[in-house]
């Protein structure tokens, strides 16, 4: 990392936990809707190829997240408004949400059920859909805070506070959501990670409030031309973009079972309630996570960032192909425990190493596209292991977690090809110049 003065003054613990509060509504929504609730409503409605019916969603939906996610990205960059750059898009990305994630109830109420029933898949696809385009509108503006707002020796801290609150989250999501899933309150879940989503993002406007600053007002663009400027940059630096796949090819790998966990432990392990099996592997992997994300993002600040996510890729690959080697539900866990420990230098560091790299005057074009490494991953994993699990046997699942490992060991190795330490420390001392020019 280049030790260059920052121009952003040091931010404290309670302002960083703030910031990143919107983090733990977000992903509360995506893990409880994409692993939880969207099977189940699935589940209740098509009898048939039921898995690839939840990957084509995923797919599509999760892509129309991932452009919105861009495009606002780049908007906010632009955004004139008295209130900030990122605090319109924040906000109302939060509070559109919170309606369309809870549309679904109303195919679950017996007093609507029989008359909607006909129009239940299109519903769900209408909700899923929504949901990913407004809680993206909200995500896209919210990470190149990480570089308007953060200096530089606090990026790890930050990012591994932001992990920290979206495995919260998740947690909430697979501790919570699956026991209301697992009692028939399906509805009930869907409006508490909606109002959960809207609270944080209301916390998260009122933290930053009055350190958002406004783009000038020349800077202004068009929605039609931020569409066409969506895969322009001016400055193009080769090794994000780099970074950006490897990462991109092991969220995959995290991802592969994202969509088909509670139909995995019905095959898998047929003796516990999916649900059940569900909360125990996600409450072991997000406390595991939980802890090496913080601990890997402090780490971070102080040796640097390249070595720990080379590490883990290749640690998640060996324990994600022992995962489904094993028929034994402990021996499950116990292997989903340690690929945990590799996962949170993945999802902590990875996006402080993009922060690093990103040039100031395009962070939230380039922070966007950061998120391709997640979003995109969601996305073709819900197609291609989709695909795979039209018909979803043992076998099928093993491949599952082979393909994962591979995903894992190609990224690694592109990761130790292509972000070499020599590129990081030329893009590092070029961020340190373009930051003396702005002081």
């Amino acid at each position: 990392m280049t030790t260059s003065a920052s121009i952003t003054a040091k931010r404290s613990v309670r302002f960083l936990f703030g910031m990143s509060s919107l983090m733990l509504g977000a992903n509360l929504v995506w893990v409880s809707y994409n692993a939880v609730l969207l099977p189940t409503l699935v589940e209740n409605v098509v009898t048939e190829s039921k898995g690839l019916v939840v990957g084509l969603i995923g797919f599509f939906g999760t892509l129309l997240g991932i452009l919105v996610s861009i495009l606002l990205g780049i908007i906010s960059d632009h955004t004139a408004s008295r209130w900030g750059k990122r605090t319109p898009a924040i906000l109302t990305g939060a509070l559109v949400a919170l309606p369309l994630i809870g549309l679904p109830a109303l195919i679950l109420s017996p007093a609507v059920k029989t008359i909607l029933f006909p129009l239940a898949l299109p519903i769900i696809i209408t909700s899923y859909f929504g949901m990913q385009f407004f809680t993206n509108v909200g995500n896209g503006a919210w990470w190149p805070l990480l570089v308007d707002m953060v200096p530089e020796n606090q990026r790890g801290l930050a990012s591994g506070m932001q992990g920290f609150l979206a495995l919260m989250g998740a947690a909430i999501g697979i501790l919570v959501v699956t026991s209301l899933n697992q009692i028939g309150q399906t509805g009930s879940a869907l409006w508490l990670i909606a109002g959960v989503f809207a609270l944080t993002g209301i916390v998260n406007t009122l933290v930053i409030r009055g350190k958002d600053k406004p783009a000038e007002a020349s800077q202004h663009i068009s929605i039609w031309r931020a569409m066409g400027d969506m895969f322009k940059v001016r400055t193009r630096i080769a090794v994000f973009f780099w970074l950006i796949l490897a990462v991109l090819l092991a969220n995959m790998g995290i991802n592969s079972l994202q969509f088909f966990a509670r139909y995995f432990f019905e095959v898998y392990f047929p003796a516990i309630s999916p649900d059940a099996a569900f909360r125990t592997m996600g409450g072991i992997s997000l406390v595991v996570t939980m802890l090496s994300a913080v601990g890997s993002g402090i780490l971070s600040d102080k040796i640097g960032r390249r070595s720990l996510i080379l590490w883990a890729m290749f640690a998640c690959a060996v324990s994600s192909l022992l995962m489904g080697l094993t028929s034994n539900f402990i021996l499950f866990l116990v292997f989903t425990a340690l690929r945990s420990v590799a996962t949170g230098p993945i999802l902590a560091i990875a996006p402080a190493l993009a922060s690093d790299l990103s040039p100031k005057v395009e962070a939230g074009r380039y922070m966007a596209y950061n998120n391709l490494s997640t979003g995109l991953s969601g996305a073709l994993s819900s197609l291609i292991f989709g695909v795979l699990l039209v018909n979803m046997t043992k076998t099928t699942f093993m491949y599952l977690f082979i393909i994962s490992a591979i995903l894992f060991l190609i990224g690694g190795i592109l990761f130790s090809a292509k972000v070499s330490q020599k590129e990081l420390e030329r893009r590092f001392k070029a961020v340190a110049d373009e930051v003396g020019e702005l002081a």
